[in-house]
């Protein structure tokens, strides 16, 4: 194949771009050559199509925005890395950074959406649509999220893609897990913070798996879904001029940053310069293994009618305890979180609860009380029902983080749960 040539840089509409270039008409079908992505530009592979008269797109992700009528807003679609399974997520903070930074379809004005924004894509769960009953929204309290009406429904019950409680018409999924959450999907996170929470630190979130509205905390792992106002009509042409339709190139984009542009289907311009280059904040060590060390002996009172799909046990700053708790909680990881715990009256469950932050990037110092649950149903956030057992109601606070670390044993026996 002939090659691109005499190619000189010129800067139009803030994105400096390749121009001047002898452009081939046609290649040999099958053909292959390098072409560019908007995430990071690295080279990839194209392949010249059947007809000889194009390329195929490259192997890229690409983002549009799909707008609601009813909102006046906007969304990325599908959301960030929609498709990645492994990829794990964001914090907020770098949730707000990235879309702040990203540039697609011809717009740069991208951002993170407040709580009452996000709540506007919900469907079919209509306490947590906008104007529901669930009284999370921009300014509300930590409390709110104990409201009933913010809870979930039936998972994967929405009439969104994969059965997600957003509108039929959204691409992306809400089934990707969640690294530090066992078998729990990523929640979307929005930019509202919680204005009195225990930890300082809570973002508004929604699980779009079930419909739920919730807190969570400031270094959860989140799905993220960027917004602007409407109109976002995308640009289909910045640059006229014969090009090989579906050919890439590297660009500047207008928020300064590296990405690509296709060429037109039409083959006669080159389409906008996206760039979705994005590094996330590099993990932070895992300090779990240098604190005090809770040693849980867990029985239960009598015979399980019912094998329980899941087992709990999390602390909670002492001076902000409730019981049940209703909130994220202050310590332990999601190694304390067990599927299918083997456990019966006659087998008690051993479980080591460390003493840091759930994220694991702090001891906890002070005193915590501790709860531990056993559940019928895996769901989350976790609603008790009949049948289900706990501990924590009559309890002594713990101190912890005083001197060196150390191993504490406790043997607790769980109760039935009662409403």
């Amino acid at each position: 194949m002939k090659k691109l040539m005499l190619c000189v840089a010129m800067l139009w509409l803030g994105a400096v771009v390749l121009t001047g270039c002898k452009q081939e008409t046609s290649c040999d079908p099958g053909s292959k050559q390098a072409c560019y992505c908007p995430d990071n530009c690295t080279a990839k592979e194209q392949t010249c199509r059947d007809d000889g008269k194009g390329w195929d797109a490259c192997p890229c992700t690409y983002y549009s925005a799909w707008c609601d009528n009813t909102s006046g807003l906007c969304w990325q679609d599908p959301q960030r890395d929609a498709y990645d399974m492994d990829e794990g997520g964001v914090e907020p903070a770098d949730a707000v950074r990235y879309c702040r930074q990203v540039a697609f379809g011809g717009h740069a004005d991208w951002r993170l959406p407040t709580i009452e924004e996000l709540r506007t894509l919900v469907r079919g769960n209509p306490p947590t649509e906008t104007g529901g009953e669930c009284p999370l929204v921009d300014g509300s309290v930590s409390s709110d999220m104990n409201n009933p009406a913010c809870g979930p429904v039936t998972e994967y019950g929405g009439p969104g893609i994969g059965g997600c409680y957003w509108p039929p018409e959204l691409a992306g999924n809400c089934n990707k897990p969640d690294p530090a959450s066992l078998g729990h999907p990523l929640e979307f996170v929005s930019s509202t913070r919680c204005p009195d929470a225990p930890t300082k630190g809570w973002y508004g979130t929604i699980m779009f798996e079930n419909g739920a509205v919730c807190w969570n905390h400031i270094n959860t792992f989140s799905d993220v879904r960027c917004v602007r106002a409407a109109p976002t009509p995308r640009e289909a042409c910045v640059e006229n001029g014969q090009c090989m339709p579906g050919e890439t190139r590297r660009c500047i984009a207008s928020n300064f940053r590296p990405g690509a542009q296709v060429c037109a289907a039409e083959g006669n311009c080159w389409g906008p310069c996206d760039s979705t280059v994005f590094t996330k904040s590099p993990p932070s060590k895992d300090v779990c293994p240098s604190c005090d060390q809770l040693k849980l002996t867990i029985s239960v009172p009598e015979k399980l009618t019912v094998k329980p799909a899941q087992l709990m046990a999390f602390l909670y700053a002492a001076d902000t305890w409730t019981f049940p708790p209703s909130r994220p909680p202050d310590g332990g990881n999601s190694d304390d979180q067990v599927k299918n715990p083997d456990i019966d009256v006659d087998k008690p469950f051993s479980l080591t609860v460390p003493t840091c932050t759930y994220y694991r990037k702090k001891c906890l110092k002070g005193e915590y009380k501790l709860y531990v649950a056993i559940l019928q149903s895996d769901t989350m956030p976790p609603v008790m029902q009949e049948g289900d057992y706990w501990w924590g109601m009559d309890q002594e606070p713990l101190s912890l983080g005083n001197g060196p670390a150390k191993d504490i044993p406790l043997d607790i026996t769980l109760v039935p749960w009662t409403k």
